[in-house]
């Protein structure tokens, strides 16, 4: 798993992401529920043929559960940028979530690769969406290579392991810096912030602090409420007509035997689940502000990581990147790869 978030206003983009990797499968976790044990009509446990009680599925004891985390991964890259110093004409940089290599080879060198192509097939972008679209194109076969998608049945399809991008990025014709997010299974490239004034925030992989603190409810707890107040409407309507039923006939009102209605329940489209939002000026932000919330949200989320049950999947150093118009894309306060352990010998 991992975590990206993207801020963008007036000012510039800011990328986010943590940088650790991990090996997930899926696992069967049998006695999370109250009986787990397979039952017939009757209520009695059933056996196999050698006397083995056998256990009842339940979808939501199949879990993803990492077996292996790995830090220092790099999850951010300059997808493609033409310029000088302080007149940079074009500029692309994005950040990944979900499957961390393709056919042996990990993201980030993927997207070296696609830079290099585009440098030497002289490639000259005016629209960062060009850029976008020429990177999907590039990667969606190896993505097709990695999973087998040419044998998986077409139904299995969408279970495929996705592959996923945040990238911001202007060119010469763009009017402001744009973010997209990108996903290879689903062959998309949407436009986040394509209504003025073209500035908010987004995040993609593991997310939930982050969107508990920009949005006042995590994605699980909303889709929980939101199934509990289904539920809750569906028992008031029966308990309403029940009620009507007997009041009718205390009042001796002669009601058919059986009473047949369709009554529809009016149940709200959604919500007001922003309501908890703090108030934020996202496109106002000052850039180092901006900095200091992309890194509180990647970090906000590691730390829950640290502190809950289980392995954490999102955490390591959290690496930032800025863009601004008109100059390089810049990794902030990125450390240098040193050699620590130099031996034993004390008088060298």
């Amino acid at each position: 798993m991992t975590t990206n978030v993207v801020v963008a206003t007036f000012h510039g983009v800011v990328l986010g992401c943590d940088s650790l990797s991990s090996i997930v499968e899926k696992a069967y976790f049998p006695f999370r529920t109250p009986d787990a044990l397979a039952r017939d009509v009757d209520g009695n446990p059933m056996f196999d043929a050698q006397g083995r009680p056998l256990l009842a599925f339940s979808d939501a004891n199949f879990v993803a559960t990492p077996t292996n985390v790995m830090g220092g991964v790099q999850k951010m890259f300059v997808l493609f940028e033409v310029g000088e110093k302080d007149d940079v004409e074009c500029s692309v940089a994005a950040i990944t979530s979900g499957l961390g290599t393709l056919n042996g080879v990990v993201i980030a060198e993927i997207a070296n690769k696609f830079r290099r192509s585009a440098r030497s097939s002289g490639k000259a972008y005016k629209k960062a969406e060009e850029v976008v679209s020429d990177f999907l194109t590039f990667v969606r076969p190896l993505w097709e290579q990695q999973t087998g998608f040419a044998a998986i049945d077409e139904a299995m399809r969408p279970m495929l392991d996705d592959l996923q991008f945040l990238i911001s990025g202007y060119g010469p014709d763009d009017d402001y810096t744009k973010v997209f997010r990108v996903s290879v299974q689903q062959e998309s490239m949407l436009e986040e912030f394509a209504d003025p004034p073209h500035c908010s925030a987004a995040w993609a992989g593991q997310s939930s602090a982050i969107s508990s603190l920009m949005l006042g409810i995590s994605p699980d707890a909303r889709w929980g409420v939101g199934r509990a107040v289904i539920a809750a409407f569906d028992t008031h309507r029966q308990s309403i007509v029940t009620e009507v039923l007997d009041q009718l006939r205390k009042q001796g009102v002669q009601v058919p035997e059986p009473f047949e209605a369709e009554i529809q329940a009016q149940v709200p489209g959604d919500l007001p689940w922003g309501e908890g939002a703090p108030m934020m000026d996202l496109a106002n932000l000052p850039v180092q502000s901006a900095v200091d919330l992309v890194s509180t949200l990647v970090n906000a989320e590691s730390a829950i990581q640290k502190f809950a049950m289980g392995i954490a999947t999102v955490g390591g150093r959290t690496r930032i990147g800025l863009m601004r118009r008109g100059m390089p894309f810049a990794f902030l306060n990125e450390p240098e790869i040193i050699h620590h352990h130099v031996g034993y010998n004390h008088d060298a």
